[in-house]
């Protein structure tokens, strides 16, 4: 997302006057109407890079923050498949991006290390793996792609025509509402937090759909706490989401390790500093962004005082 200027708001399309009923189908039909552009893109081609990979699963999740934020008041009858049908995709798009960007911190740390550290065997491990689930995604997206595309522009065709009235409220009216209940939930739990990898990754989420929220909503607000507040989720939610990458990492090399013992005169694991630096190498960079949250958490408590 282009961050606008300071006097310009979130959705230009929406102003103080915009009826609740206009607002959410301006909203839900870019959201739509941007999600089918990626899927009927990416299966033109028979390969799925990092990038696409990305550009679905973002798409992805905004459309269902999106969905999440208006179902209550949007025909919900007229999203709830929608709703199911985009997280299905993005969470089966979910392991391809792990292993990208394991391998991405893999190559980064060979490029960046002495000879003596240097696992290059490592990073052809990851791409395989890499590879079997872009196979598998593929076939996914060849039988599935243009069926969800076509739906959802039928989605978005549907709400052109609905005539649903659901409040006697504005847009702008309902926003402020809505907001301040998704910033309440967001103050009860940034504090109570259990440093598990479980926990963090559902408090991640919730800075996403907070994040998102303010692309829709945010001009509930003054523009400038809006931006600040945005910023801010921005960086937590990159501290968590390396936190999450640096498990998953820890927890695959283990993995690969154990397997790779049990095959009988492999070379590879004869340099003990060569099998376990790469390892090492995440688990103090987890230590360190385990750190980095928690200052940011003690920051964003006063912060989000709005």
């Amino acid at each position: 997302m282009t961050i606008k200027q300071t006097n310009t708001p979130w959705q230009p399309e929406i102003n103080p006057g915009t009826k609740l009923s206009d607002g959410y189908k301006t909203i839900l039909i870019k959201r739509f109407q941007s999600l089918e552009k990626v899927l009927h893109k990416q299966n033109k081609t028979n390969t799925l890079s990092p990038k696409m990979v990305r550009k679905i699963r973002i798409g992805s999740r905004r459309l269902i923050s999106a969905i999440k934020l208006f179902k209550q008041v949007a025909p919900k009858k007229l999203l709830i498949k929608s709703l199911i049908r985009t997280k299905n995709l993005m969470d089966y798009f979910g392991p391809m991006r792990n292993w990208d960007v394991f391998y991405n911190a893999c190559k980064t740390f060979n490029n960046e290390s002495t000879l003596e550290n240097k696992e290059l065997f490592l990073q052809g491990v990851i791409w395989a793996n890499r590879n079997n689930f872009e196979n598998e995604a593929i076939i996914f997206m060849k039988a599935k792609a243009d069926k969800l595309a076509s739906r959802l522009l039928k989605t978005t065709s549907k709400l052109f025509t609905t005539a649903n009235e659901p409040a006697s409220i504005s847009f702008f009216e309902w926003s402020k509402l809505s907001l301040m209940k998704i910033v309440d939930d967001f103050k009860n739990n940034i504090n109570t937090i259990a440093f598990s990898k479980e926990e963090l990754h559902a408090f991640r989420l919730k800075i996403k759909f907070l994040r998102y929220g303010l692309e829709i909503i945010g001009d509930a607000i003054p523009i400038e706490k809006s931006l600040l507040l945005y910023e801010t989720l921005k960086k937590g939610q990159a501290i968590l989401g390396a936190i999450n990458d640096l498990y998953f990492h820890i927890e695959q090399i283990t993995i690969i390790d154990n397997s790779l013992k049990n095959q009988k005169g492999n070379q590879l694991l004869q340099n003990e500093l060569m099998k376990n630096s790469f390892l090492k190498h995440c688990q103090q960079l987890l230590e360190t962004n385990i750190h980095l949250f928690q200052n940011w958490q003690e920051s964003t408590t006063h912060l989000i005082e709005i």
